[in-house]
């Protein structure tokens, strides 16, 4: 194992008293630099090195970006999932083509159904693309046939889902026949039994010599306010919004919670593998205990800011990539409305800030629990613990992103082992006021601060701790030492 060139310590700063047998002292002049440095530089060439650091970011950076194109498939499956309905009404002798009326009052464009969702001329519904897929949510992909005999020949084959045959009675009203496998009283029999009422009743309006602009004031949408219960409370999301919101705040937690495991991980593993192997000893000649805590943090999490780099680089190229793939898969589509919502330019700000400190918080204690041990089948005995806290952290976001306003929840978003997870969960949520992330950010800086003073005590103390089994006594007794 290649050593670092370490500059080593004035030896007249602390010749006038040894150090005692429980810890390595702190000398006098003590600085971080230029030692921590080459520590940080040592560890962070040594991670990035290995094979399970390479693959592990490719497959993180492959992950990444599978989850950016989530929208595009998921509407890509929509597609495919989209039940086919065909159109045959040649026999039926109408002035209108009932082809987008259908489509329209199937798919619920303009927000609603039926005669709701009438194209007529003024109306506010918005018209669908040729294909009939234009829309964010197409779950009827709607087609004329000008033959029935082949239309019902290519229903039976399975190129159509349904076929609906629109005629007229002896009394000159419209009537319907919708030749399906569906259940008679299931979803698509009612849409369809909609969709058909508004065809019967626009063409009786036309019977009736209505003329197009009374048709147009007939459809018109009304006047329908929602106002909340209480004032100034802001509106419920939709739930497709909604969705959206909680699939971005899973997404971005999990990725704290895996640097978090896996980097703190590291930290313990490269402290008790310099331990097993005595090189801890040798670098104590010229680095000081904080120095080479200042420099495993620093190395691995330069290590794992590298490897995040490259994961927010494929997620980014994912995002840039799902306005033309949607646009190009899915047709009649736009390259529009395809991102997850609440994924805006300040909760990626957020994220970045409350990551860095989450790893920073979490790395300390790592560092300073793998000095307590000698062994690198030891680490997991040590570390278990801080995995369960961080899990604590992360199940308290992913339940509370339910009741972000809840009391509970408010108070693990300023805890500072949980609101990394927590406030970035009620930032994305919008539940949360501009001050609030602030003061969470605030602490925890209070906080690393604090870790760094206790971390660096337990650290000079279990480097030189060997053969010994790590208890919670031990920590307590080394982190009161004062050096």
């Amino acid at each position: 194992m290649n050593l670092p060139r370490l500059r080593r310590r004035d030896d007249a700063a602390g010749a006038a008293a040894g150090p005692p047998p429980d810890a390595v002292p702190h000398r006098a002049g003590d600085h971080l630099f230029p030692n921590g440095m080459i520590v940080a530089q040592r560890e962070y060439t040594q991670r990035v090195r290995t094979r399970a650091f390479l693959f592990g970011s490719v497959l993180l950076m492959a992950v990444a970006l599978a989850a950016a194109l989530t929208p595009v498939i998921t509407r890509v499956m929509d597609q495919q999932l989209a039940t086919k309905v065909a159109v045959y009404a040649a026999d039926a002798g109408l002035s209108f083509d009932p082809v987008p009326l259908i489509r329209n009052s199937l798919n619920g464009v303009g927000g609603g159904s039926g005669v709701a969702a009438d194209p007529s001329p003024g109306s506010s519904a918005p018209s669908p693309s040729p294909a009939g897929t234009g829309g964010p949510f197409t779950y009827y992909v709607v087609s004329p046939v000008p033959d029935l005999a082949r239309a019902r020949a290519d229903l039976l084959a399975g190129t159509y889902d349904g076929l609906l045959v629109v005629s007229r009675t002896t009394d000159g009203d419209v009537s319907f026949e919708f030749v399906t496998d569906a259940t008679p009283g299931g979803r698509s029999a009612t849409y369809m039994g909609q969709a058909a009422t508004a065809i019967a009743l626009k063409d009786r309006l036309e019977r009736l010599s209505i003329s197009t602009e009374g048709q147009a004031r007939l459809f018109a949408p009304l006047l329908f306010d929602i106002v909340p219960r209480e004032p100034g409370a802001p509106p419920e999301q939709s739930a497709t919004d909604e969705v959206s919101r909680s699939l971005t705040g899973n997404l971005l937690v999990i990725l704290i919670f895996i640097t978090v495991i896996t980097y703190g991980t590291w930290v313990a593993t490269s402290v008790a593998e310099e331990k097993s192997s005595r090189v801890m000893e040798l670098m104590l000649s010229a680095a000081s205990p904080r120095q080479m805590l200042f420099g495993k943090v620093v190395g691995n999490g330069g290590a794992g800011l590298t490897q995040y780099l490259g994961i927010l680089g494929a997620g980014l190229v994912g995002i840039l990539l799902q306005g033309p793939l949607t646009a190009m898969l899915v047709p009649g589509a736009t390259s529009d409305g395809a991102s997850l919502a609440g994924l805006t330019p300040g909760v990626l700000v957020v994220f970045v800030v409350f990551f860095i400190l989450a790893f920073a918080l979490y790395s300390l204690v790592y560092a300073a629990a793998g000095s307590l041990v000698s062994r690198q089948e030891d680490v997991q005995q040590v570390v278990t613990p801080l995995t369960f806290l961080s899990m604590a952290g992360y199940f308290a976001a992913i339940v509370g992103a339910s009741a972000a306003t809840a009391g509970w929840v408010v108070f693990l978003s300023y805890f500072p082992f949980t609101s990394p997870y927590v406030m970035l969960v009620r930032v994305i949520d919008g539940s949360v006021q501009p001050w609030e992330p602030l003061i969470a950010v605030a602490i925890l800086v209070v906080t690393i601060a604090l870790m760094l003073v206790v971390a660096a005590r337990v650290y000079s103390a279990g480097v030189l701790l060997y053969g010994q089994r790590p208890t919670l006594r031990a920590l307590i007794s080394a982190a009161r030492i004062s050096r």
